[in-house]
């Protein structure tokens, strides 16, 4: 559904009903999508009943982000068993790191969608390899993550690592390369070559979450060549900091968007 959603959008040519003919195909994230329009966050006048009329409210520009967003909050909705994160601190990170991606798209010539939506899906692999843990009903003792860092940690516990299941599921589900090769290279972690420009961004994103206290754990030990990627940008520390709070604002405001939706 992603996948699809972002291809429709990038296309010029596409308008609300090619977008809300998408959505219908799924009738949980259409009611989501509904119930939001109608919340407090969004809501500038009577209540809307179709899907139509909530992209209308919405706003084409904000459709991308929000049913993005709509589908990792509908994946993440069991808490998770084997990594010490609450739904809430995985949806948090996702959400700034998509508007981080999003923010920074213009100083590495990225596209902002593309550069969104590898955000928001660059911890998807925790999410699944959690889960396929809890499916296959393991019970062994699962040692608890220290200060090692994050890859090793999973290499030990489950035989592989999240940005390795991530890359095999994004490509299984077609997503374009822009989007899984920094997912599976964001820790510039024994890379045998140059790391394109969308992973290093990646990892200032990471280090720009961490230093904002919406980090993941185990996490910090990858960020040590932020600074290097900043300075090559050419962000500024006060740009730095104006992107990193619009960001987190623009987060919080999702947040409370789709927190609101499952009250409702």
């Amino acid at each position: 559904m992603l996948t699809e959603l972002q291809r429709l959008l990038t296309d010029a040519n596409n308008g609300v009903d090619e977008v809300a003919e998408l959505l219908r195909r799924d009738a949980g994230l259409t009611a989501r999508v509904v119930r939001i329009a109608n919340g407090i966050v969004f809501n500038r006048g009577d209540s809307v009943g179709s899907l139509e009329g909530a992209l209308g409210r919405i706003g084409y520009e904000e459709v991308h982000r929000m049913a993005g967003a709509a589908v990792l909050r509908q994946m993440a909705s069991m808490e998770f068993a084997y990594y010490p994160i609450s739904e809430f601190t995985f949806c948090r990170n996702s959400l700034l790191c998509a508007f981080l991606m999003e923010e920074l798209a213009d100083y590495a010539e990225l596209d902002p969608k593309t550069a969104y939506t590898t955000g928001l899906l660059r911890s998807i692999g925790k999410l699944l390899m959690d889960a396929t843990a809890r499916a296959e009903g393991r019970s062994e003792q699962i040692q608890p993550l220290g200060k090692e860092g994050l890859l090793e940690w999973e290499q030990q516990v489950f035989g592989l690592t999240h940005p390795e299941v991530a890359t095999a599921v994004l490509r299984a589900w077609r997503f374009p390369v822009e989007v899984f090769m920094p997912i599976r290279d964001q820790y510039l972690h024994s890379l045998p070559v140059e790391p394109h420009v969308s992973c290093r961004v990646l990892n200032l994103v990471g280090a720009i979450a961490e230093d904002h206290g919406w980090g993941l754990p185990g996490e910090l030990v990858y960020w040590s060549q932020s600074h290097f990627i900043q300075a090559e940008l050419r962000l500024s520390p006060d740009a730095r900091s104006i992107i990193e709070e619009r960001a987190a604002r623009q987060a919080r405001h999702y947040l409370n968007a789709l927190n609101q939706s499952e009250h409702e």
